[in-house]
């Protein structure tokens, strides 16, 4: 089965970029890339906006095995905890804001093939 590839998408709060890469290394990547529908993950900043027109600041890129395990993976305890944390600790809102598509946009994409 070919892969498929979950955008996230989020501007986290006002953070130390230090410390937040350090974040990203020990607890983000480790707590997703143990999951096995998981092929890849990894973690990017907007490092310039050329048009200025972006929503966010930050994407991460999660390769999946197949969509339709989403829910083994936000399932999953670790995956299910680091989410938690960060929404806690870096989200933009926090875990209270009513509207959580704020803090994080989820989109299930798939790749033209050629």
């Amino acid at each position: 089965m070919a892969k498929k590839l979950v955008l996230l998408t989020y501007t986290p709060r006002s953070l130390d970029e230090e410390e937040y890469a350090k974040f990203i290394r020990e607890i983000d990547y480790p707590a997703f890339r143990q999951n096995p529908h998981i092929i890849d993950y990894s973690c990017w900043r907007v490092a310039e906006s050329v048009q200025g027109k972006e929503t966010f600041t930050h994407f991460d890129l999660m390769a999946v095995d197949d969509l339709a395990n989403w829910q083994k993976i936000v399932g999953d305890p670790v995956v299910g905890g680091n989410v938690e944390r960060w929404t806690r600790d870096w989200s933009k809102y926090g875990p209270d804001h009513a509207d959580q598509a704020e803090n994080l946009g989820i989109s299930f994409c798939e790749r033209y093939w050629g």
